[in-house]
C-alpha cells in the first residue's frame, strides 16, 4: 500500500511531442496534434469533396509556412541538379533566368536565377513562397530536408487549425486583403503577386498561408471519388494515378477557391505558376519530452 501511495503522489511520466521543432532545412515546424476530425463537406453537389467523413490522423509536424525561394535555392545549390535543355533542374522549377532561353520566354517563373554556376533568390523576394515547382521537385526537397509531403488528410487537419465545420482556416468570414487571393499577374516580366510566406495571420496551429498564395502539393494521388472508399485512419490516397493532389487555393483564386475542404489536382510533372508546397514530418524521437501525467 505504501508503494502504491508513493506512485500516486509522484505521478507517472509520459512522453509527449514538443510544440515546435526546427527542420534540417532550418524551417520551423508546428505540432499538429493527432485526433479525429470531419474531412470534406456534406455538400453533395461537389462530388470531389464529399461525403463528409470522420478521419483519424496521428501526431505530425507541419512547416509553419510554405517553402521559400531562399530555402529552395539552398536546396538547389546543395543538390546541384544538371542544367541544360535535358537537365534535371528543368523538370523541377521555372527560374527567372530560364526566360533568357529560346522557347521559354513565355514561362512564368519563381524569383530565383541560375547565375555564374549558383542559384540565387532575388533580393526582396527571398522570403516569398517558391512557385512553379513540380510535385517531383517538392518531393525531392522534402526528402533532402529529412521530411516528406503531407497527405491530404494531414493537410486538411492542419489547415483547419482545430476549428470544426468552418469554411476557411480562420472561420467563416470572407477573406480580406491580408490573404493573398483574387489577384492578377499580367506579365511574367514582373514578379508574381505574392507576399512573404509568413504574411497574414496564423491559424489555430500557428500555420501561415494555409489559404491563398500558392496551391500546395500533397503526397496523395488524386481520385475524385476517393472519399467513398477512404480508410478512416491515416489515409494516404489511392495507390496509383496520373495526377497529384493540391490544397489551399492560390493568388488568383477568389474566396470560393480558398475553402479548406476544396481539392485540386495536376499532373505530377506540371510546372504551374500557381503551385508551391510545404513539408510535413512524423514525430522524431528527439521531439518527445517527458511530462508528468496525473493519475
Amino acid at each position: 500500500m505504501l508503494c502504491l501511495a508513493l506512485l500516486i503522489s509522484q505521478g507517472a511520466f509520459a512522453e509527449s511531442p514538443v510544440k515546435t521543432i526546427r527542420g534540417k532545412d532550418g524551417a520551423m515546424m508546428a505540432l499538429i496534434p493527432g485526433g479525429a476530425f470531419d474531412m470534406g463537406t456534406d455538400d453533395e453537389t461537389i462530388k470531389e469533396i464529399s461525403p463528409l467523413h470522420r478521419v483519424y490522423v496521428s501526431d505530425f509536424y507541419m512547416d509553419i509556412h510554405p517553402v521559400t525561394n531562399m530555402q529552395f535555392a539552398r536546396f538547389l545549390n546543395d543538390r546541384k541538379p544538371s542544367e541544360g535543355p535535358e537537365g534535371e533542374r528543368g523538370t523541377w522549377v521555372v527560374l527567372r533566368s530560364d526566360l533568357d532561353i529560346e522557347g521559354r520566354e513565355q514561362w512564368w517563373p519563381t524569383e530565383i536565377a541560375f547565375e555564374y554556376g549558383k542559384y540565387v533568390a532575388y533580393k526582396g523576394y527571398s522570403d516569398h513562397p517558391v512557385m512553379t515547382v513540380s510535385w517531383t521537385a517538392a518531393d525531392n526537397y522534402c526528402k533532402w530536408a529529412g521530411k516528406r509531403l503531407p497527405t491530404e488528410a494531414e493537410w486538411e487537419k492542419a489547415a483547419r487549425g482545430g476549428l470544426k465545420g468552418k469554411t476557411f482556416p480562420w472561420g467563416d468570414e470572407i477573406p480580406t486583403n491580408e490573404i493573398v487571393h483574387g489577384r492578377l499577374w499580367l506579365s511574367n516580366t514582373t514578379p508574381a503577386p505574392l507576399m512573404s510566406a509568413k504574411s497574414g495571420r496564423p491559424n489555430g496551429y500557428g500555420l501561415y498561408n494555409m489559404a491563398g498564395s500558392v496551391w500546395e502539393w500533397c503526397f496523395d494521388w488524386f481520385s475524385p471519388d476517393y472519399y467513398d472508399r477512404s480508410v478512416r485512419k491515416n489515409p494516404r490516397g489511392p495507390e496509383s494515378g496520373r495526377f497529384k493532389s493540391l490544397r489551399g487555393g492560390a493568388w488568383f483564386n477568389n474566396a470560393p477557391g480558398l475553402r479548406v475542404a476544396l481539392r485540386n489536382h495536376l499532373d505530377y510533372t506540371a510546372l504551374d505558376e500557381t503551385t508551391g508546397f510545404r513539408c510535413a514530418s512524423d514525430v522524431p524521437r528527439n521531439a518527445l519530452s517527458s511530462q508528468k501525467e496525473k493519475i
